[in-house]
This record gives structure tokens, sequence and C-alpha cells, in this order.
């Protein structure tokens, strides 16, 4: 997908979270909503020192319980340890467990009847390093394989991790 296409998702939904792999990526998409609608938009990545992030995470909690406009665009540093609840989450493609811990920032705290996950490939396709470049392939791999991978499927994650450890 590319980031006019991105962005454009993005501005149709009031609230919503955008994971990206690499942080020049989520920089740039950050700077492209803000640029078409910076009204509620917000970043993060673990650029930011962490009294700044911390920061940021509460004015986004408040925004998300207000109801009022948020958009977040993030690296995966929202994926493990962070309480938030978006309505919408888009992710970009990569490793299993990556994917699972975006879906877990949606509709966590169910308050929607549902909520909607969104997996895409960026452009240029590109990960932080070889390691996390082996656990998208191993995840391209069972996506091939079965056609679609549900992440609440425990058998799942058996069959990536025997594939990316090759046991």
């Amino acid at each position: 997908m590319d980031s006019v296409d991105l962005t454009e998702d993005l501005l149709q939904h009031e609230q919503v979270l955008c994971i990206l792999n690499l942080k020049r990526h989520a920089l740039a998409l950050f700077k492209e909503l803000q640029n078409a609608d910076p009204e509620g938009i917000f970043h993060l990545s673990t650029n930011m020192c962490p009294a700044h992030r911390l920061r940021v995470l509460d004015e986004i909690r408040g925004c998300l319980e207000k109801g009022q406009p948020c958009r977040l665009i993030s690296t995966q540093c929202v994926e493990a340890g962070v309480d938030l609840d978006f309505p919408v989450v888009y992710r970009a493609f990569g490793p299993l467990e990556a994917i699972a811990q975006a879906g877990g920032r949606c509709n966590r705290n169910g308050r929607a009847a549902t909520g909607s996950v969104h997996v895409f490939l960026t452009e240029d396709e590109a990960y932080p390093d070889g390691t996390y470049r082996q656990a998208a392939s191993v995840t391209r791999l069972l996506l091939r394989k079965h056609g679609n991978l549900n992440v609440n499927e425990p058998g799942i994650y058996a069959e990536y991790y025997r594939e990316f450890f090759d046991v």
C-alpha cells in the first residue's frame, strides 16, 4: 500500500492506530497526516525519550476516552506493555507475534461491538533487521499455506515457531 492510499484510509477514521516496522516510515507517515489534517495526529517511537512518550500516551488516552479525534502513527513500541484501546488498527506486515500484539490494541476494552484490524504491505517492505525479516518471511509462508492466519489459534504459533527455529 502506498503512503497516499494509507493516508486516505487513516483519515477516514476519527480514532485509528497505525503501526509501522521502521521509525523512518512512521515519521514520514506522521508528517504526511499532519499536512493533510493536523487535528488529533500523534507520533510515537523509541527515538523519543521515555518521559515524552509517557506524556504523549496520556494525551492519547484522554482523546480516546473523550471520543476526540486521535490518529496515532507509531513503531512497534506500542505493541507490548502499552494499554491503548483503538476501534481501528492498521499494522504493516511483519512477524506473527507483532501482528497479534497490534490486534491487542483494537477494541481492547470492549467499548464497541467489534474492532477492525487491517494488515498491509508497505511500498518497500523493509524491516528493522534480519531476524525481524526472517520472522516476517515465516508469517508469509504460513499465510500462503493456510490462506489466512487466525492469531487466536494457538496451533498457528506452534507451527510458526517450529518454522522460525526450523525444529
